[in-house]
């Protein structure tokens, strides 16, 4: 009898593995980070401005603590290489300027893209988190393109405005 528990609890930790394995290609198969398949542009000598968030906690507000959040990871990071890859100039601005908080849980291994991991990597584009443009000191009208970043921290002005 201790055996077969044994085995059957060897097995349970083999599916588990396996499934943790799988997890990313899973996800993907049902829609979570889809490759782009359409066409692509070069835009040299334009430029792009990614808005992101400066909220770094889930909190109501007046409170001060709560659960680190921030843009996700991957709705910085796909249209910054995107435009960049198309030969575009990125600047990247934020409420208050300065550090961008970037949720954790976005660099988590079952949906980290590869864009995330290009970034993590890439010294200008951690330059331009870490020392975003202030949005009130952005003149808007220098850009071809406005992204909109997400993620928690884009929700919180709508929690705030609700």
């Amino acid at each position: 009898m201790k055996k077969i528990v044994l085995i059957l609890f060897g097995l349970l930790i083999l599916g588990a593995i396996i499934f943790a394995a799988a997890l990313p290609s899973i996800l993907k198969s049902q829609g979570l980070h889809p490759d782009y398949e359409g066409p692509r542009y070069e835009l040299p000598g334009k430029q792009a401005l990614i808005i992101s968030t400066s909220h770094g906690v889930l909190n109501k507000p007046g409170e001060t603590k709560g659960k680190k959040t921030g843009v996700f990871g991957s709705e910085l990071s796909v249209p910054y290489y995107d435009f960049h890859d198309a030969g575009m100039s990125v600047d990247v601005a934020s409420i208050k300027g300065g550090s961008i908080p970037i949720d954790p849980m976005s660099y988590k291994y079952m949906i980290i893209t590869e864009a995330d991991k290009r970034s993590r990597k890439d010294g200008a584009f951690q330059k331009k988190v870490m020392n975003s443009l202030k949005i009130d000191d952005v003149d808007f009208t220098q850009y071809a393109t406005i992204f909109l970043a997400g993620g928690w921290g884009a929700e919180h002005i709508t929690f705030l405005r609700d």
